[in-house]
């Protein structure tokens, strides 16, 4: 049934590994949290996402790597050069002026999960 723990394995290329841990693992973290799945990377032979969990978990999993790999550097970029306005991010309307480095990462990954539901 579909409550069995399994682990499956997806197909990913290494160069999004780096941005789908995240700085100190923060992306990682919260992908896991979102998901309820466990998740980790695999580079041999080919780049891979191991994801741990039932099949909903699994599914969840793989639907918000493939989400967030594509978000988080757009996200980041934004948060990184410009100031934000009220309204710009999804996940902190209230959000505004210039993210402070050590905020810079988890205020992305907040906002590239909160756009993975649109």
């Amino acid at each position: 049934g579909g409550a069995d723990v399994e682990e499956q394995a997806f197909d990913l290329d290494v160069k999004f590994h780096g941005i789908l841990l995240g700085k100190q693992g923060v992306t990682v973290k919260a992908l896991q949290q979102a998901s309820g799945a466990k998740i980790t990377f695999k580079k041999e032979p080919t780049g891979q996402v191991l994801i741990r969990g039932n099949k909903i978990q699994r599914d969840r999993a793989w639907e918000l790597v493939t989400s967030v790999k594509d978000q988080l550097p757009k996200v980041l970029t934004r948060i990184r050069e410009s100031e934000i306005k009220k309204g710009d991010l999804q996940s902190r309307p209230d959000m505004e002026g210039k993210v402070e480095g050590g905020e810079v990462w988890s205020v992305a990954v907040g906002e590239a999960l909160a756009r993975a539901d649109k």
